[in-house]
Parts: C-alpha cells; structure tokens; sequence
C-alpha cells in the first residue's frame, strides 16, 4: 500500500480534469438511470464546482467530496468505496475500536471497547474537530438512497474514524467527551490498534457470525424475547448459496414445528443478492407476486465482460437450452446478447405459492443500514400486510432500488468507486419522483441505544399471538 501515501503527497494541480471527467464519463457510460432522482443540471452544476476547488484539497477531503457529489444520483450503490480507503489509513494509523451514533449533530459512542469509554458517552470532539463538524463529514461520506437521512448518517458514522484520523495524519484519536456523572469534559488519546491486531480488538463489539441465525424459544436471544422463533439474515451475499438455502429450509420447517411467531431481523443488512431475498420472501409470501418485477440493465464494455464470463463457463450450454424455459437463462442470456450502449428491460414472472411456506404470524425488524434487496423485501412485506414492520426507515423507497455495482478506479487520486449498472423496480410502476424510504409500521426512535423499547414492541407483538393461540 506504499502507493496510497505517495499519493497524498504529490501535488494535486491538474488533477481535477483527469479525476472528475473520467467519473462523469463513467458514470453516463455505466448507469442505466442516472438521473432518475435528479437532473443533469443538479449533478452538472456540483460536478463544476468540486473541479474549481479541487487542487485546494487533501486527499482524505477528495473521498469525502467525490462521495458527497455521487449522493446527488441518490443512489446507494453509486459511492466511493469506503473499504479500500479506510483500510489504507489503518494499515498506516492503526484502527479504533468504536462504533459511533449520530442524532442531529450530536455524536454519541454507540459501542466501544476502549477501556474508559462506554457506549451512551456524549463526544464533544475527535482530533480537535467538533461533534458538528464530524456530523457533517459522516453525512457525506454516507450512502444515499432516494431521500434516506436516516440511513445516511447510519452509514456514514462507519467511516468517521479513519477520514479523521488520515484527515488528520495522527496515529491516535484525541477523544473530548462529556462525563455522564459529572458534567466534566474529559479527553483521551486512543492509540490506533495496528492493522494485523485490530480484528481481535474489534472482537468484543463484533457483529459477526453466520449470514443466517436461527433462535429458536428454547435458546437465550440478544433481544431477550420469549415465545418466538428468530431470524437473522444479516447479509444477502455473503456464505454458499446451498448452505443459505438449506438454513432458510430447516429454521422454518423447525418454527412450523413449533408453532409460534417468526420475528425476521434484516438490521445492517446491506442487501446482496435478488434471489437470495427472493427465496425468503416464498418463505413467508401469503399472494403470487413478481419480486423484483423486472430489471433495467445497460450494456458498457465493463458489464459485456463480466457477463461473458459466466456465459462462456459450463453454463452457456445450459443457458442456450433453457433460455426461453428458465428466467435465469434468459436473464444471462439478454445480457450477453445485448448491444454496447444499449438498454433492456427484462420483467420477471410471479412467483408461485408454495405448499411449505411459513402461515404463522412473522413480523420484520429493520433500521438504517438496511438497503438495496433488504429495502424491496421490506416494501413487499409492508405492502401485501404480511405482518407488522418495526424499527426505524430504512435505506430506499418501496418501488426499487439501483443494483449490480462496478468498481472503477479515478486515475490520478486512485479513488476507487463504486457505479450502479442496473435498475431493480420491485413494484410495477413508473413512478420514481417518490423517493421517500420505506417506514416502518413501528417507529423506534434512537433505536441504536433504544433496545429495550423494540424489545417491549416486539414481545407485546409475540404475546398478543400466544394469547390467540
């Protein structure tokens, strides 16, 4: 990574046209829709203004600025990728293992597991910059669906620790906070834990585990709830297909056993793969309903060639014999028949019902950073009443979202980003001037430090089925 420091150091003169014409050029070439949510104009008129004042800048202000002007296509999938730039600055600063909350401008310890420094703790500064300012780094480094404040900060607040501290150029965080007892402001220097180190620092606030977590009335939760069956997906890509499919099959089955209510908690779930929500939704769909209903892809030299190459494996043989009797074949196959520049909307078929489907009552819990597949599942979960949604907004509105991203590295600063090649409609309908995210039935207000509110929801929600029973 010796590269990204010499980087920052090179002067920044002349980059700006190298930089942001490329990005501009990639994005028109690469999104099916890019102004669906916005007009040309909007993007056109922040486009000019980062290029006047971009050889003024740092490198860490370049990624928050880029990443502010691609929140103008409202659009979760088309951002800077947060990953490679935070792991840059921790391989040379170190990490720190906190969680941070935002509320307005407020900015609280959401999680910590820095001996000293307790979730609930009121910070007043990071490195100097104020808890105002640090809100307003964190919302434009955060992702944007639609018009999604909520999922914004969320978002955000993952990369506030690393942008300060490579915007800052220190190997510690200088912490000011608020002592709850006293009233006192104190301070502390946090020292970064180095890169190999920080998995084990991080492991007393992880939220890791398999993708698909079944908890069934037996067995002690996170939520403390009695008298339901729990499910957590947290992610709607990561593990092997067959396992994800084989968990889904045997938590349900087992909750049917049982005969109780289902709670599935899609919270921080950044959404993955269509057919992988699409299977969980023939779990509990009470209607046939074509989810997502249909695809809007566009063909660049990017897309042909990723494409191609899982056309040309072991499945091109297949898919030319199944393409007008598989809607999978079809899809693969449109796609790599479709010309460069071109357009195609591909409409998917209803799904039907299934005999083992879940008929007991679920409900949904989601949040913030719940996004992209994870939005269209909840929309159609809301929409067809299949049960009751707690929480709080998540990150896109009912009708759909964007989707199949593309990385793309700008060629003078090395930002990598991240570009949208598709359009998912989850709903039939042509309008997408509504961009408000789905809401929930619900709404738990400051739900990160608000547990056992949604825990009192949920279990007066569970009790009001036994009571049925």
């Amino acid at each position: 990574m010796a590269w990204v420091a010499v980087a920052w150091l090179v002067p920044v003169q002349g980059r700006a046209q190298a930089d942001l014409d490329s990005l501009d050029v990639w994005m028109r070439r690469m999104h099916p829709a890019p102004f669906l949510r916005c007009t040309p104009s909007e993007w056109e008129s922040k486009l000019d203004i980062l290029k006047s004042e971009w050889k003024d800048m740092s490198h860490m202000e370049h990624v928050r600025e880029v990443n502010a002007l691609l929140q103008t296509l409202q659009d979760s999938h088309a951002a800077v990728s947060a990953w490679d730039w935070m792991w840059a600055v921790e391989r040379e600063h170190g990490s720190v293992p906190i969680r941070w909350a935002l509320e307005g401008d407020a900015l609280w310890v959401a999680a910590s597991a820095v001996d000293g420094l307790s979730a609930g703790t009121r910070v007043l500064s990071l490195n100097g910059m104020d808890a105002a300012q640090c809100a307003a780094v964190a919302r434009d480094l955060g992702n944007v669906e639609g018009r999604s404040p909520v999922g914004q900060t969320r978002t955000g607040v993952h990369s506030l620790t690393a942008w300060v501290m490579g915007q800052t150029q220190s190997d510690s965080l200088h912490v000011k906070w608020l002592d709850r007892a006293t009233g006192a402001v104190e301070s502390m220097a946090i020292p970064g834990v180095p890169f190999r180190r920080a998995p084990r620092a991080w492991r007393p606030i992880s939220q890791g585990g398999p993708p698909v977590q079944w908890i069934f009335s037996d067995e002690p939760n996170a939520l403390g709830l009695e008298g339901a069956s729990t499910l957590s997906i947290s992610s709607f890509s990561q593990g092997r297909f067959g396992k994800y499919q084989r968990r889904l099959w045997k938590g349900f089955q087992h909750a049917k056993e049982l005969g109780l209510p289902v709670v599935i908690d899609l919270r921080g779930n950044a959404g993955g793969q269509s057919a992988r929500m699409e299977m969980l939704w023939r779990h509990v769909a009470t209607s046939r309903r074509q989810l997502p209903f249909g695809l809007v892809a566009k063909q660049s030299p990017e897309t042909r060639q990723d494409i191609l190459r899982h056309y040309k494996r072991l499945r091109k043989r297949w898919v030319d014999k199944h393409k007008d009797s598989s809607q999978d074949a079809k899809y693969i196959y449109d796609l790599a028949h479709l010309p460069l520049g071109g357009l195609d909307t591909l409409e998917f078929g209803a799904q039907p019902l299934v005999d083992w489907r879940f008929r007991g009552p679920v409900c949904l819990v989601m949040d913030g950073e719940s996004a992209s597949a994870t939005v269209s599942f909840a929309g159609a979960f809301q929409r067809e009443r299949r049960g009751p949604v707690f929480g709080e907004p998540c990150l896109g509105p009912r009708q759909g979202t964007m989707g199949n991203p593309m990385l793309k590295v700008l060629p003078e600063s090395r930002i990598v980003v991240s570009m949208s090649t598709a359009v998912y409609m989850a709903e039939a309908r042509g309008d997408w001037t509504n961009t408000s995210p789905v809401r929930p039935d619900v709404f738990i207000p400051q739900m990160w430090r608000n547990e056992d509110a949604l825990r009192a929801n949920l279990q007066t929600w569970i009790d009001s089925h036994a009571s049925n029973q």
